[in-house]
């Protein structure tokens, strides 16, 4: 598993000394986000299920000791008698079911079933934190990225506005000129605002979720872009977290009835007991020892139809939850095919928006050796300028929602969290 993470990564990032990369962030947000405590609490607590339907099946020991205190008066024509005696008993019961029907059979398999449950839930809050933090780390690089050209196009654009202003006062420029530098200037002033807080403002979101500072940010280069639709299809129906967990509720509803089909048979009890006790801690009385072992036959006559009508629940709830399971069933082969889409339109946008800044940047290039010469203003340039700006940002956009969208076909077929396994905590 170690040697899979690795080649992802190799896949996946460029390598950096001192940077922070996404396994890292990944493994500190499993292991320091409350999210995950909470959840480990929770499977804490329903193994307790097992640990109470196992016991079900030990013989219930009861120990019962009492002393009896007691003064009496006897009166007769010649005599008066007090009697004081002080006795005590010690009782011993066990008792152990024989026969139930498998009643207690089927609450283990339940309560399996139960506990199966919470590891399905803990492992899709893992999976839900991971593309929480892979988001959060695409977003600041993006954010980064676009911070980046935007002060270039900042500087670029303030340089042209200087220009402007000096050319407007020689007399060589008009006021038209210096109007659209000032507005551009404007803009760009105002992008540069905006930039500068959606970096700051992503990263201490990546913060809250990885419990990171977001420095040094490794910078993604691709990804394995062969992801085929139909296995992604094929494995989420047996390895998709909400799939297993509409299964499994299947199950223990089956389970329900069947325990409550069970509850209307015999079931058949041992009991042993034994005693003593001793009357005479006073004075002279009577020791006795006693021993009994008893079979005690449970017939269920009238239940007042409450078991039936829990059959009919539960019944009714199974088949809610078999149509619940189809139903997602269509619904999750829609939702990988508009991402596998949206996915393959991203790889597609990422390709027209190389070619556009290439394009835009060789326009860039003419322009200003026509600017130099004079056959070209200042505006040319700085519409050319926003265009190269607007065009590197959407090219960081699709990009980031390339890189999304792929994570989000692994977990939606169940693959993503197995692949920071090594870093979920222990859960037997």
């Amino acid at each position: 598993m170690r040697n899979l993470i690795k080649i992802l990564l190799i896949i996946l990032f460029a390598g950096k000394i001192y940077a922070l990369d996404t396994e890292e962030a990944i493994k500190s947000t499993i292991e320091k986000n409350s999210k995950v405590k909470i959840a480990i609490e929770k499977l804490n607590e329903s193994k307790e299920l097992i640990v109470f339907s196992r016991g079900a099946k030990l013989p219930s020991i009861k120990g019962t000791i009492s002393g009896t205190y007691k003064n009496s008066d006897t009166t007769t024509k010649t005599t008066s008698t007090t009697t004081e005696t002080l006795s005590d008993s010690y009782k011993l019961t066990i008792t152990q079911n024989l026969y139930d029907a498998g009643v207690n059979n089927l609450e283990n398999e339940r309560s399996e079933i139960l506990f199966n449950n919470e590891i399905i839930k803990f492992k899709s809050t893992i999976q839900d934190l991971i593309l929480d933090a892979i988001e959060g780390y695409l977003v600041v690089l993006n954010y980064e990225k676009s911070l980046e050209v935007t002060k270039k196009n900042y500087d670029s654009i303030e340089k042209a506005y200087e220009e402007s202003k000096t050319r407007f006062d020689l007399g060589s420029a008009t006021l038209y000129d210096l109007q659209n530098a000032e507005a551009s200037y404007a803009i760009v002033s105002t992008n540069l605002f905006a930039a500068e807080q959606n970096v700051e403002i992503s990263k201490k979101s990546f913060f809250r979720v990885v419990g990171l500072k977001a420095i040094n940010l490794e910078d993604v280069l691709e990804i394995d872009t062969l992801i085929n639709l139909e296995k992604v299809l094929v494995n989420s129906l047996t390895d998709n977290l909400n799939l297993l967990l509409l299964t499994n509720d299947i199950k223990n509803k089956k389970i329900l009835i069947l325990k409550k089909r069970k509850s209307k048979k015999p079931s058949l009890d041992l009991t042993g007991i034994g005693s003593y006790s001793d009357g005479g801690r006073l004075e002279a009385g009577t020791e006795s020892t006693s021993a009994s072992i008893a079979l005690t036959l449970n017939i269920p006559i009238f239940q007042k139809g409450q078991d039936d009508s829990d059959i009919r629940k539960f019944h009714s709830q199974m088949l809610q939850n078999e149509m619940n399971l189809i139903d997602y069933q269509n619904e999750l082969e829609i939702l990988i095919a508009n991402t596998f889409k949206d996915f393959k339109i991203n790889q597609s946008q990422m390709k027209s928006n190389k070619i556009v800044i290439k394009s835009i940047e060789t326009s860039l290039s003419s322009l200003q050796e026509e600017y130099n010469i004079g056959t070209k203003t200042i505006t040319d340039l700085v519409d050319e300028e926003e265009k190269l700006l607007n065009a590197k940002v959407n090219y960081f956009n699709s990009k980031k929602d390339f890189l999304l969208n792929y994570f989000k076909l692994k977990s939606l077929d169940g693959s993503l969290i197995k692949l920071f396994d090594n870093y979920l905590p222990s859960i037997n």
